[in-house]
């Protein structure tokens, strides 16, 4: 297999890519700090700041369905287009946010957002894109969003280490900027628009797709992953007294990973199973909370280097994700429903990464083992349900082109 380079795209594809970088160096350093700005500059008590975190990923939940479903009959472009304008909104209204109750509301208006923003941007590349060339176009937003996650997780980091109200107000109008230019190159992009002739069923024919929904329940694991490794991880190193600059650039060593490895991580997947992949994708995971069991038992400079390196493992884990994932879902979908698939795939995620936060931040202030023996117990049982599916998966998409 060739190793696609970042010129054998498009122009339009190109600048998609360029913009992703930029916008998720804004969405990363938000992200990776906002539950300590809810807890720490805020004074919304953990569990609280945890909820309302949280409540972000239940809005998504709510309501990707239906995004997926609009995504499908206006068009990708125009619904990413929205969840932009609706991101702007909620990104300049958290520099205001003073109780749990506003901390609540901003929070699942950028879960309306970020619903219309996930399955369309997941749908407009499948659509724009031939099966051929899926792997790599996944591959390459996937990297492009680890990219900026790298460089938001230092900025972010650097811009609050004091912790004080100034500083989050830079660090959500930089949030904000990112979106505007993510906007801005939209209008260059193909609509992503699927003429319906002679289909009809829209979730019922999704839900009547028994490998998909049983992939569903598999992605339960990953998510949950994904939310206790990244998303609460910030919130747990600053209880162990480890500093926001630090945190910063642990938050990094996950993403940076993700950027190295996901091509060579493609043409390692060529002509694999899917299903064998994706169990390894777990099996990093699992590696990766082994090591985070023990980081509330030692000192925090040994605590720091084991952190690092689980973000390294999840960094591992993500790279198969990203080339084995999306694509697989995009494969299995009729063109007309593929926001839909893609909108159903994304409401597990963010609702397990949802969880972890509401769940972890509740945990914390009892067990900080406990915290990590939850999503460990998971990854382990995503393992083998990755493994028990190779044998149920069509034929036709069961190897990674």
């Amino acid at each position: 297999m060739s190793t696609p380079g970042f010129r054998s795209f498009s122009p339009a594809l190109q600048r998609f890519f360029a913009a992703t970088v930029i916008n998720m160096i804004g969405s990363a350093a938000l992200f990776g700090f906002v539950l300590i700005y809810f807890h720490e500059v805020r004074g919304i008590p953990l569990g609280q700041a945890g909820l309302a975190v949280g409540a972000m990923s239940f809005t998504m939940v709510a309501l990707t369905p239906l995004c997926g479903s609009l995504s499908d009959r206006i068009g990708a472009r125009r619904t990413l287009a929205a969840g932009c304008i609706v991101s702007i909104a909620a990104g300049s209204l958290y520099a205001f946010v003073a109780t749990f109750p506003q901390a609540l509301a901003v929070s699942m208006l950028l879960g309306v957002g970020n619903a219309l923003w996930f399955p369309s941007q997941q749908a407009l590349l499948a659509l724009v894109a031939t099966p051929e060339e899926r792997p790599a176009v996944s591959a390459f937003a996937r990297a492009s969003l680890n990219l900026g996650a790298a460089l938001g997780g230092v900025l972010g980091g650097f811009l609050v280490h004091a912790t004080t109200l100034s500083a989050f107000r830079w660090l959500f109008a930089v949030n904000v900027a990112t979106y505007v230019v993510f906007l801005a190159i939209l209008p260059g992009m193909p609509p992503g628009k699927v003429e319906h002739v002679g289909h009809r069923g829209g979730y019922r024919r999704v839900l009547g797709d028994e490998f998909f929904v049983r992939l569903l329940c598999t992605d339960i694991a990953i998510g949950l992953g994904f939310g206790f490794l990244f998303a609460f991880m910030p919130a747990y190193a600053s209880s162990l007294g480890i500093g926001k600059p630090t945190i910063g650039v642990l938050f990094t060593f996950g993403a940076a990973s993700v950027v190295l490895t996901q091509i060579p991580t493609l043409r390692w997947v060529h002509g694999r199973g899917r299903m064998s992949s994706l169990a390894l994708m777990n099996a990093w995971f699992v590696a990766a909370f082994v090591l985070m069991v023990t980081t509330a038992h030692v000192p925090v400079v040994v605590a720091v280097v084991a952190i690092a390196v689980a973000q390294v493992l999840g960094g591992f884990g993500e790279a198969v994700l990203g080339a084995v994932r999306a694509p697989l879902t995009s494969d299995i979908a009729p063109p007309e429903l593929v926001g839909r698939y893609l909108g159903l795939m994304t409401m597990v995620f963010q609702g397990c990464m949802g969880l972890a936060n509401s769940v972890g931040g509740v945990v914390l202030q009892h067990s900080e083992t406990m915290v990590w023996l939850i999503p460990l117990g998971a990854s382990a049982l995503g393992v083998l349900a990755n493994l028990s599916l190779r044998r149920r998966i069509p034929a036709a998409v069961a190897i990674s082109p």
